[in-house]
C-alpha cells in the first residue's frame, strides 16, 4: 500500500513539473476557473428548484404566476446560466492554451532526452519500444491529467449539489443513484485496462506496420519497388498487421459497447423507480408534478455529472497508465557522462590519439566486434585503416569518438584518458564522414554549417571547406549556390547525385577547426577523378590535423605514412605500404587483386 501511494504521489509530481516549466499560474488559473463553474452549476440548480416551486405553488392558487419570487428565481437562472456558458468558453480558451504550451515542452524534453541517450540505445527493440509508447502518449497527456482531475472534481462538486436536491425530493432514489455510478465507473475502469493492454503488446506490430508503410511510400526505395514489382507484397503485409490491430481494437470496443448498453438499462430502471416515489410520495398533483419536473432536470444533470466524472476517473487512470510509460522514457539517463572532475583537451597534441588492446561489443551481443585492438593517431598523420565488410572498422570509429565506450582496453588523447574529458568537448575534436551520413533537407550552406555550429555559416572557413572536399563548384552550380536546398522535398530544392553528396558530406566534415579527421569510405560514391583529385595533395589539404581514412580502394590509402589492416575484430597486419605489400600477407592479397598488374 505504501508503495502504491508513493508511486501516485511520484507520478504527480512528474506532471505538476511539466506543467511548472509550461507556465505555473496558467495551471492555477484553470483550476479556480473549474471550481466556479461547478459552483455556478450548483447556483443554477438551486435557481431551478426556486423556479419549479414557485410556478407549482403560483399554479394551485389564483394568484399572479409571475411575482416577484418567481422573477427572481427566473433571473437568477438566467444569470447562472449565461455567467456558466461565458465561464465555460473561457475555461475552453485557458485549457488549450495551457495542452498547446504542455505539448512543446513534453516535445521538447522527448528530443532532448533523445539526442542526450547513448548511441548503444538505437541498437535495442525496446528503446524503439519505449521511443513508440512515449510518442503514442502524445504531448498532450500532462495537460489532460489536470484537465481531467478538474473537470473529476467539477462534477464530483456538482453531483454534491444535485445529491442535497435529491434528497430534499426522497432519499431513497440516492443508493440506487450511487450504484448505477458505481457500476458505470467499474467498467469504464476494466475497458481501459483492456486498451492499456493492447496498446502496450501491438507497439511492436503498429512500428512494422508503419515501416512497411514508409517503404511503399518514400522516395527513397521507389525504384527498388517499383523494378522488383514488391509493392503488392508489401502492401498485403502491411493490410494483415493492420487488419490483425483493428480486429483487436474492435473486439475491446465490443466489450465497452454491450457492458455500457446494460449500464443504461440499469439506470432507466433507476430513473423510473425514483419517478414512482416522487410521485406517489406527494400529497397532491401540482406538488408532484412540480417534483417530477425537478427530479427529470436534476437527474439528467445527475447523469451528466455522474458520467463526466466516471469518465474523468477513468482518464486519470488511463493516464497514469500511459504517463507511466512518457516518465519512464524521460528518465533514461546516459551512461557516458561529463566525469564529476573534468580535465582540460590539451592545448597542442605530443602523442596524438591512442588506442590500447580495445575489446568492445555492442550490447546484447555475444561475438565481439573488436577484439584486443592497438591502434596510434599521431598528430598531423594519414592513417589508413583497411579490411573486409564486416572486420569492425566503422565499430573502431565508433569507439575511437566515443559514441561507445569500450568494456575493456583503453584510449588515450595525450596519454589522458577520453573518459576523463568532456564527452562533447571531445567529440568535437573529430570531423567525420560516416558510410551511412545524412543527406539533410537543408540548404547547401546549413548542410556544411552543421559540422561546427560555433562558427559562422557565412565566413570564409566555409567555401575553404567546400573547396577541400571538392563540392565548391557542385555547389556553386546550384540555382542559388550555397542557399539553394539540397531535396525536392520542399520548393524550389535540387537533389544531388550520391557522389555530390558525398563531397558535401566531406565538406561538413573539413569544416570544424578539428584535431582529427575521419574518412570512412569517402570515395565510395565518386568516380576515379574526383577521387584523386580528393587525395591530391591530402596531407597540404589536412594542415596540421591527423587523418584516419577507412577504405576499399587500396590506391586510396597507399600514400599513407602507416596502415592497419583488421579482419573479424583484430589488427592482423600493420606497417608502411612497401612493408606490408613485401610481407605478402592479408593486405598484400587485397592489393594484388585490385592491381593485379
Amino acid at each position: 500500500m505504501k508503495k502504491k501511494i508513493s508511486s501516485y504521489i511520484s507520478f504527480w509530481h512528474d506532471v505538476l513539473s511539466l506543467l511548472r516549466y509550461a507556465e505555473g499560474r496558467l495551471t492555477f488559473l484553470v483550476f479556480i476557473v473549474a471550481v466556479l463553474e461547478a459552483i455556478l452549476g450548483i447556483a443554477m440548480l438551486f435557481a431551478i428548484k426556486v423556479l419549479v416551486g414557485s410556478v407549482a405553488q403560483q399554479g394551485s392558487s389564483e394568484a399572479d404566476p409571475f411575482n416577484s419570487r418567481t422573477l427572481f428565481a427566473l433571473g437568477l437562472t438566467l444569470a447562472a446560466l449565461i455567467f456558466g456558458k461565458l465561464l465555460a468558453s473561457f475555461g475552453n480558451y485557458l485549457r488549450a492554451k495551457q495542452s498547446l504550451l504542455v505539448a512543446d515542452v513534453v516535445n521538447e524534453e522527448i528530443q532532448r532526452r533523445t539526442v542526450a541517450a547513448d548511441l548503444s540505445f538505437f541498437d535495442s527493440a525496446l528503446y524503439y519500444d519505449a521511443l513508440e509508447r512515449a510518442r503514442e502518449v502524445g504531448a498532450q497527456r500532462p495537460a489532460e491529467v489536470i484537465s481531467n482531475a478538474l473537470t473529476c472534481l467539477r462534477s464530483l462538486i456538482l453531483l454534491l449539489g444535485i445529491g442535497v436536491v435529491i434528497v430534499g425530493l426522497d432519499w431513497r432514489i440516492l443508493p440506487g443513484i450511487a450504484l448505477a455510478l458505481a457500476l458505470t465507473l467499474i467498467v469504464q475502469l476494466q475497458t481501459t485496462g483492456m486498451r492499456f493492454r493492447w496498446i502496450t503488446q501491438r507497439i511492436q506490430l503498429e512500428r512494422k506496420a508503419a515501416y512497411l508503410d514508409w517503404l511503399v511510400t518514400s522516395e527513397q526505395y521507389a525504384k527498388e519497388v517499383r523494378l522488383f514489382h514488391i509493392g503488392d507484397n508489401l502492401r498485403r503485409q502491411f493490410r494483415g498487421l493492420r487488419d490483425t490491430i483493428r480486429e483487436a481494437q474492435i473486439r475491446i470496443e465490443w466489450v465497452r459497447a454491450s457492458r455500457e448498453t446494460m449500464i443504461a438499462l440499469i439506470g432507466g430502471l433507476v430513473f423510473i423507480g425514483s419517478a414512482y416515489l416522487v410521485a406517489t410520495s406527494a400529497p397532491d398533483n401540482a406538488t408532484a408534478l412540480s417534483a417530477l419536473v425537478l427530479l427529470v432536470v436534476a437527474f439528467q444533470r445527475a447523469e451528466a455529472a455522474g458520467r463526466s466524472a466516471v469518465q474523468s476517473l477513468s482518464r486519470l487512470y488511463d493516464d497514469r497508465l500511459f504517463l507511466g510509460q512518457l516518465f519512464q522514457f524521460l528518465a533514461i539517463e546516459p551512461t557516458i557522462k561529463v566525469p564529476a572532475k573534468v580535465t582540460p583537451l590539451p592545448d597542442k597534441l605530443e602523442d596524438g590519439l591512442r588506442l590500447t588492446n580495445i575489446q568492445f561489443s555492442y550490447p546484447r551481443s555475444a561475438t565481439p566486434a573488436l577484439k584486443g585492438v592497438s591502434l596510434h593517431l599521431p598528430p598531423g598523420k594519414f592513417i589508413a585503416l583497411v579490411g573486409g565488410n564486416g572486420s569492425g572498422k566503422s565499430s573502431l570509429i565508433k569507439v575511437m569518438c566515443r559514441l561507445y565506450d569500450a568494456q575493456d582496453g583503453q584510449i588515450t588523447l595525450d596519454g589522458e584518458d577520453i573518459r576523463n574529458f568532456d564527452p562533447v568537448a571531445y567529440r568535437r575534436q573529430f570531423g567525420v564522414v560516416f558510410q551511412d551520413f545524412g543527406h539533410y533537407a537543408f540548404t547547401a550552406r546549413e548542410n556544411i554549417h552543421l559540422g561546427d555550429l560555433m562558427q559562422p555559416a557565412d565566413g570564409p572557413r566555409m567555401t575553404e571547406a567546400a573547396r577541400l572536399a571538392g563540392a565548391h563548384e557542385i555547389i556553386e552550380a546550384l540555382p542559388k549556390g550555397y542557399d539553394t536546398m539540397l531535396v525536392r522535398m520542399f520548393d524550389d530544392g535540387q537533389e544531388l547525385s550520391g557522389g555530390q553528396w558525398q563531397r558535401v558530406a566531406l565538406a561538413r566534415a573539413f569544416f570544424p577547426q578539428s584535431r582529427f579527421l575521419v574518412l570512412d569510405e569517402p570515395t565510395s560514391a565518386t568516380d576515379p577523378s574526383a577521387e584523386s583529385a580528393l587525395f591530391d595533395r591530402f596531407r597540404e589539404k589536412l594542415g596540421d590535423r591527423s587523418a584516419l581514412v577507412i577504405s576499399h580502394r587500396l590506391s586510396t590509402i597507399r600514400s599513407a605514412d602507416y596502415t592497419y589492416v583488421l579482419d573479424k575484430g583484430r589488427i592482423v597486419e600493420e606497417g608502411r605500404h612497401e612493408d606490408l605489400v613485401a610481407a605478402k600477407g592479408r593486405y598484400y592479397t587485397m592489393f594484388k587483386a585490385q592491381m593485379p598488374d
